[in-house]
């Protein structure tokens, strides 16, 4: 007899796990620059790249940093502190795929006498797989009265993964506008479809700026500008995608009472391949005698990408001990989510909107203070059993006195598999020959009881039961089965 093996469509899980990595240093200030307060930060985590190695996952990327301070007048910065990290993973191997997300899961800047001091911690989610499925046994060939248990599957994995850039160019009408002190641009797609020319991209770039008048009056300028944009890659049904602000410029050009913003957008996308398979879990001959040796598979299958969109509006009260607000000069928002569950087909996830809220009081000086607003978004995962989740968000505000309107927009993005294993047959060996069954047998059937599994127990066929018998497959229990040996 000889072992007949196939490969199963879809990814072998070999590593999932959490990390936290930190990152701590200084952070240089622009030249001629002083903070003497620091009215708002925001960061996060970008992550340049994430790699599979012998024993262990290695991360690389930076922890980048939006700052606006004031010495004599406001200015604003951006900075980053170089993010390494590595996580160690028994099993991984090189050339295998590492799937990271990263979010910051507390963020602190303070003001040192020596400048500026960063102190971050990155929550870290990864998981490693290894493409080409599993090896299973297909069956047994040189033996005519084999029977066999098999389970059905439905397995895929990532397939025609596209990546590349492009650069968007939009004006803002700003008549008030002379120069812009901050920026905030998010981008997020709504749907990817094959095009004419190659893959249609359909999204939204989300625009906050803190721009400021001739006068030196400051305010919030924001605005979601959609967007259309057909790029290179290979056209499949079913398709996703995901873009990254890598680069922007957002400047006033007060000749023309417009903001421009220049935005470079990196973007990824790709579909999925495989389907319906199946593996043997037993089998048995009942003329050659043979035992099967078992082993776990761990099995991924991509089940897709969900984005969802939505608006949060929440009523925020001063601080008691500050001043009231005669008018909100700018808001800013970073989503972490804390937990996430899946059920019936219905990803929940929970987390919290960190958000700063700069205004002007009475005096015309300018306070800050912050607001964690608890989140709960519902989101589409059908066949899912695990999700990698990230999110933006961009905010604004409006009010005065001792409380102000803050509108946030929250954007989370799930990656979608479903997650699971099964005991699969990896070999034989030999065995003692059972003694042949003599006579007639009346079997009652108990609830989960097979064909298969009576006649394994009783070393005979399917076939044999079924000469005295009309029986599916699966018995709900209390049938009568007889047959003879």
């Amino acid at each position: 007899m000889e072992l007949i093996w196939k490969e199963l469509p879809g990814e072998r899980i070999i590593y999932t796990g959490v990390s936290q990595g930190t990152v701590e240093g200084g952070i240089p200030l622009p030249e001629g620059r002083s903070a003497k307060e620091i009215l708002s930060y925001t960061g996060e985590v970008v992550i340049s790249s994430s790699s599979a190695r012998e024993g262990e996952i290695a991360i690389e990327g930076v922890v980048r940093i939006d700052l606006i301070c004031m010495d004599d007048k406001v200015f604003a910065f951006t900075s980053s502190a170089p993010f390494t990290h590595r996580i160690a993973a028994g099993g991984v191997r090189e050339g295998m795929r590492a799937e990271v997300q990263a979010a910051l899961q507390s963020l602190e800047i303070n003001k040192g006498e020596g400048g500026i001091t960063l102190n971050a911690v990155a929550d870290i989610n990864a998981m490693v797989t290894a493409s080409g499925g599993a090896k299973v046994l297909d069956g047994i060939s040189g033996i005519e009265d084999g029977e066999q248990q098999r389970q059905e599957l439905t397995l895929y994995e990532r397939a025609g993964e596209s990546r590349g850039s492009f650069r968007l160019r939009e004006e803002i009408e700003a008549p008030f506008a002379t120069e812009v002190l901050y920026s905030e641009v998010h981008g997020a797609l709504r749907d990817v479809s094959p095009g004419k020319d190659g893959i249609c991209l359909e999204g939204t770039l989300y625009i906050s700026a803190l721009v400021q008048s001739r006068t030196g009056a400051m305010s919030q300028l924001s605005q979601a500008i959609p967007f259309t944009q057909t790029v290179d890659g290979e056209a499949l049904t079913p398709m996703w995608g995901e873009v990254r602000v890598s680069g922007c410029q957002v400047r006033g050009a007060e000749d023309f009472g417009v903001v421009i913003a220049d935005v470079e957008l990196t973007y990824r996308t790709w579909g999925r391949a495989g389907g319906r398979s199946d593996a043997v879990t037993d089998t048995f001959s009942p003329t050659v005698p043979f035992n099967c040796t078992h082993g776990l598979i761990r099995t991924s299958s991509y089940c897709g990408l969900s984005t969802q969109r939505q608006s949060i509006s929440e009523n925020v009260m001063i601080p008691d001990g500050m001043p009231e607000a005669a008018r909100v000069v700018y808001a800013t928002a970073r989503p972490m989510v804390t937990s996430y569950g899946i059920e019936n087909g219905v990803l929940t996830a929970e987390g919290l909107l960190f958000t700063r809220i700069l205004y002007t009081a009475e005096s015309g000086c300018i306070f800050a203070f912050n607001e964690d607003i608890p989140f709960s978004v519902n989101m589409e995962a059908q066949g899912a059993t695990d999700a990698m989740i990230y999110g933006v968000a961009a905010a604004s505000a409006a009010g005065g006195g001792r409380s102000v309107e803050l509108n946030c927009t929250l954007i989370l993005i799930a990656d979608l598999y479903c997650t699971g294993g099964f005991e699969a047959v990896t070999g034989i060996e030999e065995c003692p020959q059972r003694p042949p069954h003599q006579g007639i047998t009346v079997y009652f059937a108990s609830a989960g009881d097979t064909l298969y599994s009576i006649a394994r127990e009783y070393n005979t066929s399917r076939a044999n039961l079924l000469r005295m018998n009309d029986l599916p497959e699966i018995l709900q229990g209390g049938e009568r089965v007889a047959f003879m040996g």
